[in-house]
């Protein structure tokens, strides 16, 4: 077959070694075997399921013009999150006092992601794929980058990936002399610390139908990962939102997140909507401004629920009020009036650029 480029990803357990060499196997296989299914489960269009290989989850992806570099990042700590809540389970519900149950806190994980050319074969009923690059990624599961930097829990990019996304969040910069490929440049993230701020931001400003003033609903034929990325990447939005001509974005933290305020240049006017919530490829919620009274704005939330074949998207608008507490009924009755004509213009040009390829 003929090489094509993409990413190539790995979420390798650490500790995994020592833990099965210092533990009772009767106890150790189920702890992986759950760990192990629990980040596969994370793994969504536009990655596909590679394989399992030992102590690591593979997966791959040919379909760069889908991915950002805020795309990426979060399919990274949704991996870890993933992990780390599941493990912390694990640890926090046992009451066994064997080597395995005691020793599993020790576990922990690290993701290889990289960018580059490789084949897919076809080997009976199993895809596997082949080629210089593929290699390259299984080496970076064995650099010292944690020992070099200090950060266990980590994320290691090859700088291909990185240019490849374009990705801008902190990242420490490594390089390791590999056999056969020279020395290569890679960046370090930090995924113990991302955990940190998923338990941290816990509280919830979310939107259930009955607490909206107007609901649109919307079924998709594209995976939830796909649809959560034209929601919300901006350099996406801009290719299906109905009659906008830009978006300009501010992201305090450098990404995509709590805060991040859009700003869409639309023919009518400018609408500016800031992010309050933001649980990736659940939901997001925001308040946005009405451009035609100052100081009122309008909860939004965005939940995307997958489905057989596609998403179910459930867009609900809130109640308008201003600063001083006053609601605005004419608010929400002209924003609902917009959003009738917006929104389902809007996804029709959506659908066809998040569609699988048939």
């Amino acid at each position: 077959m003929t090489a094509q480029n993409g990413f190539l990803l790995i979420a390798d357990i650490s500790g995994y070694t020592q833990f099965l060499t210092s533990s009772e196997l009767d106890h150790a296989n189920p702890i992986l075997q759950s760990l192990l299914q629990t980040v596969a489960e994370q793994v969504g269009e536009p990655l596909h399921f590679w394989k399992l290989e030992g102590d690591a989850v593979l997966a791959y992806s040919t379909r760069q013009e889908l991915f950002s570099g805020d795309l990426m990042l979060t399919f990274c700590e949704n991996l870890y999150n993933a992990f780390a809540t599941r493990l912390q389970d694990i640890v926090a519900n046992t009451t066994c006092p064997c080597k395995a149950c005691a020793n599993a806190h020790g576990l922990d994980l690290k993701i290889i992601v990289h960018f580059g050319a490789f084949e897919e074969m076809q080997v009976g009923p199993v895809t596997d794929l082949s080629g210089a690059d593929v290699i390259l990624v299984h080496r970076m599961t064995k650099t010292e980058a944690a020992a070099e930097t200090g950060v266990r829990s980590y994320a290691l990019f090859s700088d291909a990936a990185v240019q490849a996304v374009q990705l801008q969040a902190a990242m420490a910069p490594y390089s390791q002399a590999i056999e056969h490929f020279g020395d290569v440049s890679m960046q370090v993230y930090d995924l113990a610390r991302a955990w940190d701020r998923f338990r941290a931001g816990q509280e919830r400003d979310f939107l259930e139908e009955e607490d909206g003033v107007w609901t649109y609903r919307r079924r998709i034929d594209a995976p939830v990962q796909l649809v959560w990325e034209a929601l919300t990447a901006p350099e996406f939005k801009v290719r299906w939102m109905d009659r906008v001509g830009a978006i300009r974005m501010e992201n305090p933290e450098g990404r995509l997140g709590p805060g991040s305020v859009y700003h869409c240049a639309h023919e009518l006017a400018e609408f500016v909507y800031r992010i309050t919530d933001w649980q990736p490829f659940d939901y997001f919620s925001t308040r946005i401004k009405d451009p035609a009274r100052e100081g009122v704005e309008l909860p939004e939330t965005y939940h995307l629920t997958p489905v057989p074949g596609g998403t179910e998207l459930r867009y609900t608008m809130g109640r308008a009020f201003d600063s001083a507490g006053n609601r605005s009924e004419a608010s929400e009755q002209e924003a609902a009036g917009f959003l009738a004509e917006f929104w389902p213009a809007s996804f029709d040009a959506m659908d066809p650029q998040v569609s699988p390829p048939s």
